[in-house]
């Protein structure tokens, strides 16, 4: 082998190992770590709301090893985080009302005190924000806005509805479950 080749083999190896995901003009990294352990992303998806199919926001799924099974995704036993990238705004009424309707669905009433917390944590949202939602085994759900923490929601119940709600038989949009899937 030449040098030139062995130095073009090494550079597209390089560029292969910090490759990102695009979506809707949003990248991703393809890989993140929590708590110092690697996440790798899963899959991305689009959200689209309302009954025009308005661009909501990119999701992107990391996960320590990728998984098309929503049910592994949902399983709170899982260190996870969904990551979210808004292509629009929205105040903080319509998103935390919409999250906590559909927690309700799947939670029930004795989720509620948790459904109250989650949606204190939600704060209006501009266009180019990042919101994340980090799933720890046993602590809950951290809600991080703009890279800052706004605060955890405890318990495995709670995990286990919020992932049911983006991955669950009744997503809120299938095409955006499939996307972070990887399906």
């Amino acid at each position: 082998m030449t040098v030139e080749l062995v130095a073009f083999l090494f550079v597209l190896m390089a560029a292969g190992s910090g490759r990102a995901a695009t979506l809707a003009g949003v990248q991703l990294p393809d890989k993140i770590t929590v708590d110092g352990v690697p996440l790798l992303l899963n899959g991305t998806g689009l959200r689209q709301a309302t009954a025009l199919r308005v661009k909501a926001y990119v999701g992107g799924l990391y996960l320590a090893q990728r998984t098309s099974d929503p049910n592994a995704v949902i399983d709170p036993a899982r260190l996870k985080r969904v990551t979210l990238h808004f292509l629009r705004s929205i105040d903080r009424r319509n998103l935390a009302s919409g999250w906590s309707d559909s927690l309700r669905k799947v939670g029930g009433k004795n989720l509620e005190p948790a459904v109250a917390q989650f949606a204190a944590l939600i704060d209006d949202v501009s266009k180019g924000d990042t919101m994340s939602f980090t799933a720890r085994p046993g602590a809950g759900v951290e809600v991080a806005l703009r890279g800052a923490v706004r605060g955890t929601v405890p318990g495995d119940d709670f995990s286990r509805a919020l992932f049911t709600v983006w991955f669950g038989p009744e997503p809120g949009d299938e095409n955006l479950k499939r996307g972070m899937l990887g399906s």
